[in-house]
């Protein structure tokens, strides 16, 4: 979306809304004849500034809106700025527990390794106080979020990233052992949200939430905050004591 991008993130926010105002005039034009776009159906994702900017508007924090209606949120990594006090603008995070007040069902994908410096010279990827962990308790129901306790900010990344801003990411980010296993984790528990958001189909996500084992990485604790019937749903899948 960017190649240099400064502190304020509101002209991001203000291409991402304009994208979407495009998108019921302008995005059947560039499918085949037989495709036709379910508008109802939209979900918004980005990864650490980009994880900001897809809060910033899912949540209404700049003049720049849209019409459509999300069915699904994500947060890979968020990062709302340097550190708590520290945000960017439009700061999103505000410190209040489940302040978003937001019903968009939201998934939160975090690194373990995020908020530990690699160089004591520079900061966190994701410091400690803007990052996914502050974004997930600031969420309303229905919210979930996943940290893959091994991997780090920019293991979601390709495995060669190439250029002066590809090399950084390795320079600058604790990172795990491999970027693959991450990839490929987070890659499935989007598809498995959006299926349990867009198609009602719960299988895959609820088995990561009763099995996180079954994931290709070493998962923290999942956290989970639903209704008390979206909770008796999941914990009705667990084995229960013999």
């Amino acid at each position: 979306m960017y190649c240099v991008a400064g502190a304020d993130a509101t002209p991001e926010i203000a291409d991402a809304a304009a994208i979407c105002n495009w998108l019921p005039e302008g995005l059947s034009s560039y499918l085949p004849g037989e495709v036709r776009p379910d508008l109802q159906s939209v979900a918004m994702a980005g990864h650490s500034r980009g994880g900001k900017v897809a809060f910033g508007l899912a949540l209404g924090r700049t003049s720049h809106t849209t019409e459509l209606k999300f069915s699904a949120l994500v947060g890979v990594d968020p990062v709302d700025g340097l550190a708590r006090g520290v945000q960017t603008q439009p700061r999103i995070l505000t410190y209040k527990p489940h302040s978003f007040g937001s019903d968009i069902p939201t998934l939160v994908i975090g690194s373990g390794l995020g908020s530990v410096k690699k160089n004591p010279l520079f900061p966190a990827c994701a410091p400690q106080g803007v990052n996914h962990r502050e974004f997930y308790s600031e969420c309303s129901a229905p919210a979930y979020h996943f940290v893959a306790s091994d991997y780090g900010h920019m293991d979601f990344l390709d495995d060669e990233t190439v250029g002066v801003r590809g090399q950084t990411s390795y320079c600058l980010c604790k990172n795990g052992a491999a970027r693959e296993p991450m990839r490929r984790f987070s890659g499935g528990i989007m598809v498995a949200f959006l299926d349990l958001c867009l198609r009602k189909d719960s299988g895959a996500f609820n088995d990561v939430l009763v099995h996180p084992s079954h994931a290709p990485v070493k998962l923290e604790p999942v956290e989970s905050f639903v209704s008390e019937v979206e909770h008796e749903s999941v914990e009705s899948l667990l084995p229960q004591p013999v």
